[in-house]
């Protein structure tokens, strides 16, 4: 049996947390640039829908190879080619000159954030063994810490020109996280498979397949508050984009610090848990923000958008991971397969309600899908290990 790396923030996790952390300063700010990209292109709600449909299909291509590149040329190299298509997919969305360029290039950079998920998570998960929660959960901290840049760089840059923010982030990532990333690739690489038998953790499922099920709808209800909150505060409240920026910023500001306390509650009470808090808060969220068209509701909408979004995708790795912990690497990329497929129909189809019947009408979808979510996580048969040591877990911080 091999012996999990102890779990640790050295160089290469530092370098993997960079590395997520400027590939959301683009995805994560997609929401926010919407508003900008429609006011140019003139795009209907179902283009705006394909620009966030095309990151899910970046990564569903991204869990369809990714397990194989892994295999055939291993960790390392597999994350500086992850940057690098990071930096192409930046390169073209601040050149587009119409949707069906920043549609590709946003497919591009859908791919390279899929593939960073699942080379990134799995890695951690080899590391870290019992504490790969906390682990994950400072991974996806670190993503929304780069979304919050992006939501409060984007209204300055956006008054020059919204380009700028692809631009920067695309320099950041070829001129700083590649070169970090080649230094410590060398670690990468000495790390062992997860596919053999190691310790399962604090969590399992009495049912992985719904757990999957409910990994999908979370993904759902996280991804219309993430990149929908901004044109429904446009369209629905009669917001300005430029107010839009500042709001889901404030939403993305309450993402890092609940991802920030989901990194220590993931450990203790298990993916299920945060999930059913989370959710719970979604459905509150949905409502208020059927009635923002005032600034300070608008604001309370975005904290409690963010709040509920903080843990939805990492709680739902979690989950999915405790189904089958010596089968990680595979997990994740199944997990990430099913989730970016989920995200290519579900902004489609509200997309498509929005155009027919009206956006705020067509929201209600997220609700009930919330719900749906809830039942999920519940019938997945989530319990406790028997060797759950809590005093372990915690000398492990």
């Amino acid at each position: 049996m091999t012996k999990p790396f102890a779990a640790h923030r050295d160089g290469l996790a530092w370098a993997l947390y960079a590395l997520i952390a400027a590939l959301a300063v683009l995805q994560g700010g997609v929401g926010g640039l919407l508003p900008f990209l429609q006011a140019e292109f003139g795009m209907s709600h179902s283009a705006e829908a394909a620009h966030i449909t095309a990151l899910g299909v970046g990564g569903l291509l991204a869990g369809l190879v990714a397990e194989r590149v892994r295999r055939r040329v291993g960790r390392a190299r597999m994350l500086l080619g992850v940057a690098a298509l990071a930096g192409t997919g930046s390169v073209l969305l601040a050149v587009a000159r119409g949707p069906e360029w920043s549609v590709l290039a946003l497919t591009v950079v859908g791919a390279a954030v899929g593939g960073a998920l699942i080379v990134g998570q799995s890695l951690l998960v080899a590391r870290s063994g019992a504490a790969a929660p906390r682990m994950i959960g400072e991974f996806n901290l670190s993503y929304a810490a780069g979304a919050v840049v992006a939501m409060v760089a984007l209204p300055v840059l956006a008054g020059i020109a919204w380009r700028l923010l692809p631009a920067v982030q695309g320099l950041l990532v070829l001129l700083v996280v590649l070169p970090w990333l080649a230094a410590v690739r060398g670690r990468a690489a000495g790390v062992p498979d997860v596919d053999e038998p190691r310790d399962g953790g604090a969590w399992t499922l009495a049912r992985p397949g719904v757990g999957l099920t409910a990994m999908c709808l979370c993904v759902a209800v996280e991804w219309s508050f993430l990149f929908w909150l901004a044109t429904h505060l446009v369209s629905v409240s009669g917001h300005t984009p430029e107010m839009a920026a500042l709001v889901t910023g404030v939403m993305w500001a309450l993402v890092l610090v609940g991802r920030w306390a989901g990194a220590a509650l993931l450990p203790r009470h298990g993916g299920a848990r945060v999930l059913t808090g989370s959710l719970g808060l979604a459905l509150v969220a949905a409502l208020v923000l059927g009635q923002a068209q005032h600034v300070g509701v608008a604001v309370v909408a975005a904290v409690l958008a963010g709040a509920a979004a903080a843990n939805l995708y990492p709680a739902s790795v979690a989950l999915v991971v405790s189904g089958a912990p010596r089968r990680a690497d595979g997990v994740v990329a199944r997990a990430t397969l099913l989730s970016s497929g989920t995200s290519i129909l579900f902004p489609l189809a509200l997309g498509w309600l929005a155009d027919a019947w009206g956006l705020s009408m067509a929201f209600w979808v997220v609700p009930a899908t919330t719900l749906l979510a809830l039942v999920a996580v519940r019938l997945a048969g989530p319990r406790p290990t028997a060797d759950f040591d809590v005093a372990a877990l915690t000398r492990s911080r």
